[in-house]
C-alpha cells in the first residue's frame, strides 16, 4: 500500500468526508484516489484561500474536520491566510502540504520553501513526515489535535517521493470517527458551587457566550439556564445561532462588531457570565464594556485563556456544554426578582428603539439603501445560513437576526476580507437542503470571484448578494482623514452580466424597493446566483459599541 492510500484511509475513517484543494503535482496522487471514491468529496477550486474557508465552514457546521490539500509551497501561501483564520478561530481543520521531494526541499529547487513556516505561529501542531512509516501515525495525531480540547489546525506536511513509496503495512488500523468536542472537560464540582452562590445573590446577571458553545453544542443548555434565570445573553461573531437571536433574552452581537444598546446589558450588569469565551478585544470592546465591581465567572476549554485579560472570581476549565448542564443541575429554580424582569425588559425595548431608528432613518434618495437589503434577507427562511466578508456590509448583516444552529458564518479573529464566498460554498456543501446566502461587499468579492465558476460547476445553489458601493467603505473616511482618497474607489464589472457569463442568474438592482424581489426570484430558482445591489455609497453602518471613530 502506498503512503497517500494510507493517508487517505485514515483521514476518511477518521471523519473526513470534504477535501478542497488546487491540483498540482504533488497531490495529483491524493486527487486521483479520492476520484475513485464515492464516500467523500474533493472540490477543486480556484483560489486557495477560498478551499481553506469552504473547509471552515464544513468543520463549523458539522465539528468534524475538513482537509485543505496544497500544493507546493505556493498553493500553501495562497491557502495560509484561510488557514490562519480557521486557527485563530479554534476551527478543526487539517492542513495536508503536499510538497516537492525531499532533495529538492534540502537543496532549495524549484516550487520549494518552508512548509511548516507560514502556519507556525497559528497551527495548533504541525508535523513533516520523513519516512513512510510516520505517515499513519501522524494523520491519526493530527486527527486527534484537531478535535480534541481546544479545536484547531492540524498540519501534516509530506513530500511527493515519501507519499508514493510504500508503506510496508499489510494492513491499517481501525481509527474511530472525530468530532469536536472528542472528549469532554467536565467541570470541577466545587467550582460550579462557587458559581451557583455567585448567580443567586447577583440582581443583573449577564451570559455572555463565545466560540467555545458552538462545537459544544451547548445551544439548549445555555437557553434553559437563561431561562432559569431570566438573564440576558449576549454573543460574538463565533457564538451567533448557538442561541437563536429571535428569544427575547438572546439580546445579539456587542463589542467591536456589535451595536451601541447591546452594550448597555453588559456595562449594568453585576455578573458577569462568560462561557466559552476568552472575553476578547472583540466581546468586550477592548475591555471598555466590563464593569470594573461586577464579579465575573469565565468557563473556558482552555485553561491559557483563563484570566489571560481579567481576573474571574471563579475560572473554570471545561466544555461549555458539560459545565452548563452541571451549573443547571446545580441550581436547581431560582428565583426571579421583579426588578430583574423589569431591567431585561427595559434593555429590549432600548434595543427595539434603536433598531427601529435606524430602519426609520432610511434616506430617500432615490438610491437603494442597506435597510432594504436587511429588511429582505430577514424575511428569508428560518433556516437560512449567512456568511459574511470583512467590511461595511458585515456590520449591516449583523442587524438581520440569526436562528438556526450555525447560521451566520465569517472570519472573525482575523477578520480576513475573501472569505464569504467559500463559506457559503462550504455551509452548502454540508448542509445542501438549507437556503444560503453569501453577504459581500464589492472589494471582498473581487478577491473570490474566479471561483464563481467552482460554484456553478459543482451545482452548489448559493446566493450572493453584493453590496456594492463601488469602494472599500470602511477604509475611505481613514484614508480622507490624512490626506486625498486614493486606493479605495473602484471600477467594478456589472456582476449580473458577469454572472450570465459564468452561467448562473444574475439579478441588477439599482433602484429602492427592487431588492425584495431580486432575492424572492434567487430563491425561487434554486441554482446559483448573483444579486448586484448598486447601493447608496453614502450608507454607513449603525455605530457599534465601540469603534476608532467612536473615540
Amino acid at each position: 500500500m502506498k503512503v497517500y492510500e494510507a493517508v487517505l484511509d485514515q483521514l476518511i475513517g477518521g471523519g473526513v468526508r470534504h477535501f478542497a484543494g488546487m491540483v498540482g503535482s504533488t497531490s495529483a496522487p491524493y486527487v486521483g484516489t479520492l476520484a475513485q471514491r464515492n464516500d467523500v468529496r474533493y472540490i477543486g477550486i480556484r483560489h486557495e484561500q477560498v478551499a481553506a474557508s469552504m473547509m471552515d465552514a464544513t468543520a463549523r457546521l458539522s465539528g468534524r474536520p475538513g482537509c485543505v490539500m496544497t500544493h507546493g509551497a505556493s498553493g500553501l501561501l495562497a491557502a495560509s491566510l484561510g488557514i490562519a483564520s480557521s486557527a485563530l478561530d479554534s476551527v478543526p481543520m487539517i492542513a495536508l502540504s503536499t510538497t516537492q521531494e525531499r532533495q529538492a526541499m534540502e537543496k532549495g529547487w524549484w516550487q520549494t520553501s518552508s512548509a511548516l513556516g507560514p502556519l507556525a505561529e497559528t497551527a495548533k501542531w504541525q508535523t513533516r513526515v520523513e519516512r513512510p512509516d510516520q505517515a499513519v501515525g501522524a494523520i491519526r495525531r493530527a486527527l486527534r489535535e484537531s478535535v480534541t480540547g481546544k479545536p484547531g489546525v492540524a498540519q501534516i506536511d509530506i513530500p511527493i517521493d515519501v507519499s508514493t513509496d510504500e508503506t510496508g503495512l499489510d494492513s491499517l488500523p481501525t481509527i474511530a470517527d472525530h468530532k469536536a468536542p472528542l472528549h469532554r472537560s467536565w467541570p470541577d464540582p466545587q467550582a460550579v458551587q462557587q458559581c451557583a452562590s455567585l448567580i443567586r445573590a447577583a440582581a443583573r446577571p449577564v451570559i455572555l457566550i463565545g466560540g467555545g458553545a458552538a462545537f459544544s453544542d451547548a445551544g439548549s443548555a445555555l437557553l434553559a439556564f437563561a431561562e432559569a434565570l431570566h438573564s440576558p445573553v449576549v454573543n460574538t461573531p463565533t457564538s451567533r445561532s448557538v442561541v437563536p437571536e429571535t428569544h427575547e433574552l438572546v439580546l445579539g452581537p456587542s463589542g467591536i462588531v456589535g451595536y451601541e444598546p447591546i452594550g448597555d446589558a453588559i456595562r449594568e450588569a453585576d455578573l458577569i457570565i462568560a462561557i466559552g469565551s476568552r472575553l476578547s478585544d472583540i466581546q468586550t470592546s477592548r475591555g471598555d464594556l466590563l464593569p470594573e465591581d461586577a464579579p465575573l465567572i469565565q468557563v473556558d476549554i482552555d485553561g491559557a485563556a483563563l484570566g489571560k485579560e481579567y481576573t474571574p472570581a471563579v475560572g473554570v476549565v471545561a466544555d461549555a456544554r458539560a459545565f452548563t448542564e452541571s451549573l443547571n443541575e446545580t441550581l436547581g429554580g431560582v428565583a426571579i426578582p421583579d426588578a430583574r424582569r423589569d431591567w431585561v425588559a427595559s434593555l429590549t425595548d432600548r434595543i427595539a428603539d434603536w433598531y427601529a431608528a435606524w430602519h426609520d432613518a432610511t434616506p430617500d434618495n432615490g438610491q437603494v439603501q442597506p435597510q432594504e437589503m436587511v429588511r429582505a434577507m430577514a424575511e428569508l427562511p428560518a433556516d437560512t445560513i449567512f456568511t459574511h466578508g470583512a467590511g461595511d456590509h458585515g456590520f449591516f448583516g449583523f442587524m438581520v437576526p440569526v436562528a438556526a444552529p450555525g447560521a451566520h458564518l465569517m472570519s472573525t479573529r482575523l477578520g480576513a476580507m475573501g472569505c464569504a464566498l467559500g463559506s457559503a460554498l462550504g455551509a452548502k456543501l454540508e448542509r445542501p437542503d438549507q437556503p444560503v446566502v453569501a453577504c459581500v461587499g464589492d472589494g471582498d468579492f473581487m478577491l473570490q470571484l474566479g471561483d464563481v465558476e467552482t460554484m456553478v460547476r459543482e451545482r452548489l445553489p448559493v446566493i450572493v448578494a453584493v453590496f456594492n458601493n463601488f469602494r472599500l467603505g470602511s477604509q475611505r473616511k481613514r484614508v480622507e482623514a490624512y490626506g486625498p482618497v486614493i486606493g479605495v474607489d473602484h471600477g467594478n464589472p456589472d456582476f449580473a452580466k458577469l454572472a450570465e457569463l459564468f452561467g448562473c442568474n444574475g439579478y441588477r438592482v439599482d433602484r429602492p424597493g427592487d431588492f425584495c424581489a431580486a432575492m424572492d426570484a434567487a430563491l425561487a430558482s434554486g441554482g446559483p446566483c448573483i444579486i448586484d445591489a448598486i447601493m447608496d455609497p453614502e450608507a454607513r453602518p449603525p455605530r457599534t459599541a465601540i469603534s476608532r471613530e467612536a473615540r
